[in-house]
């Protein structure tokens, strides 16, 4: 579906080294790292948001949906959850069932500010379900949220995609339970090595 072919990619310094890296349809695969390793710029250069890189990135489909879940909600803070939703081609008469499939009810005329963060992630979560993507890309769903509402939010994500095995999840985070709960296979980025974990076990080889 999609592969990537990633020589280097630099800032003001180096950060990433050579990596390959092949999403199938279906296959759930985390990037996991500390702060700093390159995970969300990795993420950038899949979704094709980040071109300035030595490599290649090859869809093998020629019509690929991808929707982004960024840290930020990124909902326009001018417009009602209902009209964050309208803009991606949610029906009005579907509205409801789309905020209810996400936990949240009784929110459409509410403005992002009035939102929580886990409130306003869910809006985001649904917004990218909405357009029913091939690839869902996830950077830091978790980030910055209490542990009951991480947990709740990372329930809900599983349950969503087991709903829709067909959609390809690569998803970024800095805490190696989001990759075991949620990913088939995952990536660990340093700065010195990539490493790619298993269920059972872990390979590790050099990136450069």
């Amino acid at each position: 579906m999609l592969e990537l072919r990633l020589e280097s990619k630099s800032f003001s310094r180096p950060v990433l080294g050579p990596l390959e890296l092949r999403i199938e349809p279906g296959q759930r695969l985390a990037l996991v790292g500390p702060s700093g390793c390159g995970k969300t710029t990795l993420l950038n250069i899949v979704a094709g948001l980040d071109t300035d890189f030595r490599g290649e990135r090859i869809q093998t489909r020629e019509s690929l949906c991808i929707a982004y879940m960024f840290q930020e909600p990124r909902l326009l803070p001018w417009r009602t959850v209902a009209q964050n939703l309208q803009l991606v081609g949610v029906a009005t008469d579907e509205i409801e069932a789309r905020l209810e499939e996400v936990g949240l009810d009784g929110i459409a005329a509410l403005y992002p500010r009035q939102l929580s963060l886990g409130m306003a992630r869910r809006v985001a979560l649904a917004r990218a379900l909405a357009i029913k993507p091939d690839l869902l890309l996830l950077d830091e769903p978790l980030v910055s949220l209490d542990p009951e509402t991480a947990l709740k939010m990372r329930q809900l994500v599983k349950s969503l995609l087991d709903q829709r095995p067909w959609i390809s999840l690569l998803l970024v985070s800095h805490d190696p339970e989001d990759a075991r709960q949620l990913a088939d296979e995952c990536i660990y980025l340093t700065d010195q090595k990539v490493g790619v974990l298993l269920p059972s076990e872990e390979k590790t080889a050099s990136a450069g």
